[in-house]
């Protein structure tokens, strides 16, 4: 199945917009990726049959199975495999929050940590930077958390539901992961 869903660049596109939307009619997916109509008919006819989408009403709903935040987690790191790369100023980077757990939406925003020895007014700025390189990209607002060891440990000692779920649910794109530096 999954080499089906993966097969081409369009089945992408369109699998893409389709794991951000809770429903879609073939004609605004087709407008939305540039697919032509037929293609975009056969692929989620595909992904129902496959029990990823309903088709009811004209309309393709999608299912919350287990299988869309994994799917969604792989487009993800697909889209910023090539954007997201370790600034020199930076000792490791990476995502967390929804992007990273596959269940962002269209509203959703991109929560980027940026891990580094000390933090300053410079570092800010190129994080700022960076931000905007990501949004331009994405298409969504990108927020930047920078840390540094001491902010790694007060989180720890200080802010433990925020520390637990930033460790578990982070993604290290490159570098070093901040939850063994």
């Amino acid at each position: 199945m999954l080499s089906e869903i993966f097969k081409t660049e369009e089945r992408i596109r369109i699998l893409r917009h389709i794991s951000l939307r809770q429903s879609a009619t073939v004609g605004t997916v087709a407008l939305a990726t540039g697919v032509s109509k037929g293609l975009v008919s056969g692929y989620l006819n595909m992904l129902a049959r496959e029990g990823l989408l309903r088709p009811e009403n004209r309309a393709f709903h999608r299912d919350d199975t287990p299988l869309w935040p994994a799917i969604k987690r792989l487009l993800n790191l697909d889209l910023l495999k090539d954007t997201i790369v370790l600034p020199e100023w930076a000792r490791g980077v990476g995502i967390y929050g929804s992007w990273a757990g596959g269940t962002n939406t269209t509203e959703s925003d991109l929560d980027l940590w940026v891990l580094v020895d000390t933090a300053s007014s410079d570092t800010e700025i190129r994080a700022a930077e960076l931000e905007q390189t990501l949004a331009m990209h994405t298409r969504c607002e990108v927020n930047t958390l920078i840390l540094t060891p001491d902010r790694v440990r007060h989180l720890r000692e200080h802010d433990r539901p925020f520390y637990t779920a930033l460790t578990t649910g982070h993604v290290t794109m490159e570098g070093v992961d901040f939850a063994t530096a």
